[in-house]
């Protein structure tokens, strides 16, 4: 796998670390993440442009039973 030179220092930066600040990048790593995550998540949900409406009650002549013709 070929890295480029951005990937290769910011694998060296990191390499560099110590272990707390290892973690401390890792964590936030994680946290930015689940918070991308969560933004797809939810402009699947509600595309832009659009909200969710309220469904109000059934139309009743759609809850009857069908009427069958010959």
């Amino acid at each position: 796998m070929e890295l480029s030179i951005e990937e290769q220092t910011l694998i060296a930066n990191f390499r560099a670390l110590d272990e707390a600040g290892q973690k401390e990048v890792l964590r936030h790593a994680s946290q930015q993440s689940k918070a991308e995550a969560a933004v797809s998540a939810a402009s699947l949900l509600f595309p832009s442009g659009q909200c969710r409406l309220e469904r109000g009650e059934e139309r009743p002549e759609t809850a009857a039973e069908p009427i069958f013709t010959e």
